[in-house]
């Protein structure tokens, strides 16, 4: 991908933890510049419909799927009618995967690497092939047949997987974005308060003002966007886990570095399921290094603290015993 100078933020620390995971392919660190040499990049579509991960998949691969099919599968065509009954069109571009990879590092004396992006897409409809991915990816990179990589913006992927999470920007990398990159200089300070340190909120304001929206313009659309996704997690008024909500929000804003460990997060729900529920819809964050929770971004502060009287009034906020998200003593 080409990116221009104005949009790329140089991330040192993050670039010597990528290198330790793709060794030997350091080469590579640019933004996967050099995708095919050894690199396969497969990007997860944005449909339930798992033909065209399939086809993704193939694509990636350059793979035509009447072509290159194992014996495995020339045995399963000699049994059945279609092969498609049995195995998928993602099951039969994995398994050419491996064995291609597997001609590759005896070519090259090293393995390659598949990235899988938008991983987060699968977790909702479909996580049983995230966890083949994953298995499969585990039980190859032990013995340096492959290594994978998954990529996941938001959603539940990562309380499912160990990941490497790449943090947002400092407040003094975020306001160098704004005012040496994007010319930003009197209210970068003003931007950097309302979304925080995430490089793609900070680009969509600066875009906004550029274009020559008003400051309260972009406040009111991205807390508007925010308040979609309370809507979604049901944390708005007599929505379902609108109390619960209420006191994790006082838990997360008392604390001193507003984050709560992932066992205090669960304690304030009646059961797991709930919790996952909430989580899933990015309103908080789950972050897998240190098992904490945090709200999901600057401009999910941002929202709550306009809506005191919604989210923060309250005169016992501690979790209480045998508490459910629509069931709370006021």
């Amino acid at each position: 991908m080409e990116v221009s100078e104005d949009e790329l933020v140089l991330r040192p620390e993050i670039t010597k933890r990528l290198k330790k995971i793709f060794q030997p392919y350091t080469h590579f660190i640019i933004w996967f510049v050099e995708v095919g040499r050894g690199v396969i990049y497969v990007d997860v579509p944005a449909s339930l419909d798992l033909t065209k991960f399939g086809d993704a998949f193939g694509k990636a691969l350059n793979f035509t799927f009447e072509e290159h099919i194992s014996y495995t599968i020339q045995l399963i065509r000699k049994m059945f009618s279609k092969t498609e009954d049995i195995l998928s069109k993602w099951e039969r571009a994995l398994d050419a995967f491996k064995r291609e990879a597997e001609v590759y590092k005896a070519k090259n004396g090293k393995p390659p690497v598949i990235i899988y992006d938008n991983v987060s897409r699968l977790i909702a409809d479909h996580p049983r092939i995230l966890d083949v991915l994953q298995d499969d990816a585990k039980d190859n990179a032990d013995d340096r047949k492959y290594i994978a990589v998954f990529v996941s913006s938001e959603g539940g992927v990562p309380r499912r997987m160990e990941l490497m999470e790449i943090g947002d920007l400092s407040e003094k990398e975020s306001k160098d974005y704004l005012i040496n990159k994007r010319n930003i200089k009197e209210d970068a300070k003003k931007f950097y308060k309302l979304v925080g340190g995430r490089i793609m909120d900070l680009k969509i304001v600066a875009d906004k003002f550029i274009d020559g929206k008003s400051l309260e313009d972009i406040k009111n659309s991205i807390l508007n966007e925010i308040e979609k996704k309370f809507n979604t997690a049901q944390l708005l008024r007599k929505q379902y886990h609108h109390e619960i909500g209420k006191r994790v929000i006082h838990a997360l804003l008392e604390s001193k570095n507003k984050e709560l460990k992932f066992t205090t997060f669960m304690e304030y729900f009646n059961n797991y399921k709930e919790a996952n529920e909430v989580l899933e819809n990015n309103v908080f964050a789950y972050h897998p290094e240190n098992n904490v929770v945090t709200f999901q971004s600057q401009s999910v502060e941002s929202y709550i603290r306009e809506n005191t009287d919604i989210f923060v009034n309250l005169i016992d906020l501690t979790p209480q015993e045998g508490t459910s998200s629509n069931r709370t003593n006021k």
